[in-house]
C-alpha cells in the first residue's frame, strides 16, 4: 500500500472493478484449438507463424502459442524474416514476414481489416462456440489471404475469485468486470465467479476502460462526504499494460504482482502474490482502519469536552489536566495498535512466505541442467 491515505481510501471504496484476465483468472493460458482455414496452411504452418510474431510480445497468451510449438517441435524457419512488429493495442498484432503483412488478433482486427465478414459461416459458428465455452478465440491472417486460421486458448478462474466476489457484494460493493475478451468468453468466466452479464463489459480497448471508469467514479465518488474521505470511491484492479490508464483514473488503483511492471507503477496497492484474498482483507481493513479513527477522533473530543466543562466548573486541577491529556493519548493509541496483526498471524505469514521461497528455489535447475515442465495438454 502506497502510503496511509490510499489505506483511508481503502475503507471508502463501493464499486470494484476487475480485469479479466490475469485478475479474475490465473493468466496461465492452455492452447486447446487449432484450424487451418484456408487451402496451403496446415497446423504446422500456422504454429510457424504464430511462433515467429507472439515470440517479441510479452503477453500471456503469446508465451502460449510460443510454447505450443515447441511442444509439437515446430520451429520458425530460417528463411522467415520478420520486420515492423507492431502491438495494436486491444486488438493483437502485426508484422511484415518476407515483404507480406501478417496479422494476429481477436474479432475485432479482423472485422476491422475486413477480412471476418468473408470467412464462411461454419467458422463464425465453430468460434462463437469456442467463445461460448469460455474460451479466448484469435485468428491468423495474411492480408493476401485474408483469415487463415482460428485457434482458441482457455484461462483457468483462480480458486478464489468466487469467494472473493461472493464476499464483496456481502460487504455492500457492486463488482464489475472488464474485458477486451469477446462477450462469449467474458459471460462464462463472469457465471463462474458470481458477476451477472449486466455487469459484464466485453470488447473493450484500453482507453473504453479508461473512460468507463472515469464515467462510474464521476457519477458516484461525490455522493456525499464522511469523516475521513470521500464517499463510494471506484476501485479497479488489474495486471496488465492496457490496464494501466483505467488503474491510474480510478480513485484505488490495485495491480497484481505477477502483472506488468507499467500496471504496478499506476497502481496505488499492490497484490504482491496475487492472491484476490488479499484484496478483499485491503478492503476491509481500510473499513477497520475509518472506523478506529472516528471512535478514536469522537472519544478525543468528548474529552475534551469533559475537561473544559470541568475547567468552567472551577474542578480541573493540574494534575487531573496532565491525566487526562496523557490519558487520552493512551487510549487512543491503544485504540489504533487493534489494528495491528497479532502474532499468530504473523508467525502464520512468515512460514508461508519462508515455504514459498523453498518451492521457488527448488524449482530452479541446478547448473548444467534444462528446465523441465510438464507438458499441457493441446
Amino acid at each position: 500500500v502506497k502510503g496511509g491515505a490510499r489505506l483511508e481510501s481503502l475503507g471508502n471504496v463501493k464499486k470494484v472493478v476487475f480485469d479479466k484476465t490475469g485478475t479474475l483468472t490465473e493468466g496461465k493460458f492452455k492452447l486447446i484449438h487449432l484450424v487451418p482455414l484456408r487451402d496451403g496452411w496446415s497446423r504446422k504452418r500456422l504454429l510457424e507463424m504464430l511462433a515467429l510474431i507472439e515470440a517479441p510480445s510479452a503477453h500471456p497468451m503469446s508465451a502460449t502459442l510460443v510454447d505450443a510449438a515447441k511442444r509439437e517441435g515446430v520451429f520458425v524457419p530460417k528463411e522467415f524474416t520478420m520486420t515492423d512488429h507492431t502491438v495494436l493495442k486491444g486488438e493483437g498484432l502485426t508484422a511484415v514476414v518476407n515483404g507480406q503483412p501478417v496479422y494476429v488478433g481477436n474479432e475485432r482486427l479482423f472485422r476491422r481489416l475486413g477480412s471476418y465478414d468473408a470467412l464462411d459461416r461454419s467458422h463464425v459458428e465453430r468460434a462463437d462456440l469456442w467463445s461460448r465455452a469460455g474460451g479466448t478465440v484469435g485468428f491468423l491472417g495474411t492480408e493476401a489471404e485474408g483469415i487463415v486460421g482460428a485457434f482458441c486458448v482457455s484461462d483457468a478462474v483462480r480458486e478464489e475469485a468466487r469467494d472473493v466476489v461472493s464476499a464483496l457484494r456481502e460487504d455492500g460493493m457492486d463488482v464489475l468486470m472488464l474485458t477486451g475478451d469477446g462477450e462469449g468468453a467474458a459471460s462464462a468466466v463472469g457465471r463462474d465467479v458470481g458477476i451477472p452479464d449486466r455487469d459484464v463489459h466485453a470488447q473493450l480497448l484500453p482507453e473504453d476502460k479508461l473512460h468507463f471508469v472515469g464515467s462510474i467514479k464521476s457519477t458516484g465518488a461525490k455522493r456525499g462526504r464522511v469523516m475521513c474521505g470521500s464517499k463510494e470511491l471506484v476501485l479497479m484492479c488489474g495486471d496488465g499494460v492496457n490496464d494501466a490508464p483505467a488503474l491510474a483514473v480510478s480513485d484505488v488503483g490495485v495491480a497484481m504482482g505477477e502483472g506488468a511492471a507499467l500496471a504496478m507503477e499506476m497502481s496505488d496497492v499492490t497484490l504482491m502474490d496475487s492472491n484476490l484474498t488479499k484484496l478483499l482483507y485491503s478492503l476491509r481493513m481500510g473499513r477497520r482502519v475509518i472506523r478506529t479513527i472516528r471512535e478514536n477522533i469522537v472519544f478525543s473530543l468528548i474529552a475534551k469536552l469533559l475537561v473544559v466543562g470541568l475547567t468552567f466548573a472551577g474542578k480541573m486541577t493540574l494534575l487531573l489536566a496532565i491525566a487526562a491529556d496523557v490519558g487520552v493519548m493512551l487510549v487512543v493509541t491503544l485504540n489504533g495498535m487493534k489494528l495491528l496483526p497479532g502474532r499468530q498471524s504473523l508467525r502464520a505469514e512468515m512460514a508461508r512466505r519462508a515455504k514459498r521461497s523453498r518451492v521457488i528455489y527448488d524449482e530452479l535447475p541446478l547448473e548444467g541442467q534444462a528446465h523441465h515442465r510438464l507438458p499441457d495438454v493441446v
